[in-house]
């Protein structure tokens, strides 16, 4: 059974299900038929005793004169009538056929309690007795047998067997059109699911709107379908992005290799190819380092918790470790922090992407400028801008400044020595921080970068 479908095992336990409830619905029905039906035989041969019992203390002066002729009177039969007389042992006074596989022990009769009606039940027959009290002490005694139950209860048996199983094949087939239709919508989705496949992952299952369960499950295989999508995306991305960056420095280190290996070289020129080499590894691995940063999902970057920092210290930090490649450039840092501010963040992270803010703000700074990083609070806003008095930003550069590998005119030479992906990663670390950058530039006037994080309630 562990192989069939699960429309099949429904199906199954759909029948067996019904088995069990139409047995308990017969027994149920068998049981209650028995019970009304003997109490209401109960019930008519009280009426007969108590009537045989008020013709017996009318005759009581001449008992054998009484006829017990009920069983035409009340058209019940088979009726059974007895008077006994208690003495030592019961003495019978008169009777009407009253079957002699009854037993009425001597004992029991005398401990019947006197005008209160008895019944007992044996094997074939059900007995009412009733103790009345004349010169001595009498029993009256009316009995039937189960025939009439027995009867009632054959034709209810026999009604069942006709009944139940038309009962039974109904409900099965209601069961088989009901699993049937269930599952129709899941062939479907299946069926839509096999027509995806990983080379088009754009394909999308229908979905209704009727907010059903099945309607919820294309819902969510859509929503997966898209996370699959993106995530295929950015693997092919980061394939075409590493194979279009890496080729460059590896054909420059192919040919300074070749170069230095066509003739004999002096030590200084070994030196200097193998410089050159260096330099263009430095800047595969930090594209490398750069792709994979980028190629991670928000939640993998996440996976260290986060904790409450302030802005200032991490403006702090930033400042004071590129304070150096600012001299080297002859450019002046400025730290202005009004108030401390405080966010849910990472330190290093944020960090890394100031640095690479105040890094282009440096390489692309007039000598003897200044770049000013300062920290303040706009309105439901806690912001940093760094600004600098540069070469500024096209405002057709700014549209693609956070394209992956995208360089302006201007640093198109790689003197910067960045990789085309700075920006990208400030913005990455920008959205995981759940804060937005903005540019304000114009050409030949400077450059201002905004970080701007929402004040939580």
């Amino acid at each position: 059974m562990t192989n069939l479908s699960i429309k099949r095992k429904l199906l199954i336990y759909n029948i067996f299900i019904q088995i069990l409830i139409l047995m308990l619905f017969s027994f149920s029905i068998y049981k209650t038929l028995e019970i009304s039906s003997k109490d209401k035989l109960e019930a008519t041969l009280k009426v007969i005793l108590l009537d045989v019992a008020d013709d017996i203390i009318e005759h009581k002066t001449n008992l054998h004169a009484t006829n017990f002729d009920e069983e035409k009177e009340y058209k019940f039969k088979p009726l059974y009538i007895r008077l006994v007389k208690l003495e030592d042992t019961y003495k019978e006074v008169k009777s009407t056929y009253f079957p002699k596989d009854i037993n009425s022990e001597n004992n029991y009769l005398k401990n019947l309690i006197l005008n209160r009606i008895d019944f007992e039940y044996q094997e074939h027959y059900i007995i009412s007795r009733l103790k009345i009290q004349m010169d001595d002490d009498y029993v009256v005694e009316v009995a039937t047998n189960f025939s009439t139950i027995d009867s009632t209860l054959e034709n209810l048996i026999y009604i069942l067997l006709f009944i139940v199983p038309v009962i039974l094949v109904l409900s099965i087939i209601g069961g088989y059109f009901l699993v049937y239709k269930s599952f129709l919508p899941i062939e479907k989705l299946l069926q839509n699911l096999k027509n995806i496949n990983a080379s088009d992952l754009s394909k999308r299952l229908e979905s209704k709107n009727k907010n059903d369960e099945i309607d919820l499950l294309s819902q969510e295989i859509n929503n997966l379908l898209q996370r699959l999508e993106i995530s295929f995306e950015k693997i092919s991305q980061f394939s075409t992005d590493a194979s279009h960056e890496l080729k460059t420095p590896l054909t420059i280190i192919r040919g300074e290799i070749e170069i230095a290996l066509r003739k004999d070289r002096n030590q200084d020129e070994y030196k200097e190819t193998l410089s050159n080499c260096l330099d263009e590894l430095i800047t595969i691995q930090q594209t490398i380092d750069d792709l994979l940063f980028l190629a991670k999902n928000e939640h993998e970057v996440l996976e260290q918790n986060e904790e409450e920092i302030y802005l200032d210290e991490v403006s702090l930090e930033a400042y004071k470790e590129m304070q150096a490649f600012a001299k080297l450039k002859n450019i002046k840092l400025h730290c202005e922090i009004k108030e401390p501010l405080q966010i849910k963040g990472h330190h290093k992270l944020l960090k890394i992407a100031l640095k690479n803010i105040l890094k282009n703000a440096i390489t692309f700074s007039h000598e003897n400028s200044i770049v000013t990083i300062s920290n303040y609070k706009e309105e439901n806003n806690n912001v940093i801008c760094i600004e600098d008095k540069g070469i500024g930003i096209s405002k057709e550069d700014q549209e693609k400044i956070f394209d992956k590998f995208y360089r302006t005119d201007k640093s198109r030479n790689k003197e910067s020595g960045g990789t085309g992906l700075g920006m990208s990663i400030v913005e990455k670390i920008v959205k995981i921080h759940k804060g937005t950058i903005e540019l304000e530039s114009e050409e030949n006037q400077g450059t201002k970068v905004f970080f701007r994080f929402r004040i939580e309630e």
